[in-house]
């Protein structure tokens, strides 16, 4: 007896149609993949601009007084609220913000940008005296042993120095957004006569 009906033809499994869908399949991998690297390459290359534009912000920020340095030979940035409000116009020129501190055209930053710490190392002697501003720009203060002061990224503070770090939503490819943070600390040394940035 015969259940087959004539009517239906028994599904072809031709070399041709398998090598179809296989081809098929391995464009839409290429394509995932391909997506998968630009958006690996939008978030390098966005990695490396901030990390200047961090650099640069805080040597233009990191003035050291230098009536002090003729006096004592001891490098300090005797003014750390100043040198926040030159980091906050640095900042703000080197990222091309408005003000709104938005980033101006369709960059890969997008919403505002934050600064969630500066903080002011100046060390003397065995002594750091660290001034620290945080998210809404208020001023902590205190000191500790040299040795024993590390940046917020792990450094450890062996000269007077500048440690920032921003915050800002970062664009990606197709629509996607993360929250991205970036942290950078620049020191300045006494055998050299500019900044030295690690």
């Amino acid at each position: 007896m015969r259940l087959r009906r004539r009517g239906f033809p028994r599904p072809s499994t031709e070399s041709g149609q398998i090598g179809w869908i296989a081809g098929l399949f391995f464009t839409l991998f290429l394509g995932i993949f391909l997506c998968a690297m630009l958006q690996m390459d939008i978030y390098r290359s966005s990695s490396q601009y901030l990390e200047d534009a961090l650099a640069l912000s805080n040597l233009a920020s990191a003035v050291v007084d230098v009536e002090e340095y003729g006096i004592s030979h001891r490098l300090a940035i005797t003014d750390p609220v100043q040198a926040y409000v030159r980091y906050r116009k640095a900042v703000k020129e080197n990222l091309n913000l408005d003000d709104l501190w938005e980033c101006r055209g369709n960059g890969v930053i997008g919403g505002p940008v934050r600064i969630v710490n500066y903080t002011v190392y100046n060390v003397s002697g065995n002594d750091v005296e660290i001034s620290s501003f945080d998210e809404n720009g208020l001023m902590s203060r205190w000191r500790e042993q040299l040795g024993e002061v590390s940046a917020p990224d792990g450094t450890r503070i062996e000269s007077t120095g500048v440690y920032s770090e921003i915050s800002y939503v970062q664009k990606g490819f197709p629509g996607v957004e993360v929250e991205a943070r970036k942290g950078k600390l620049a020191d300045i040394v006494t055998n050299a006569t500019s900044a030295n940035e690690k």
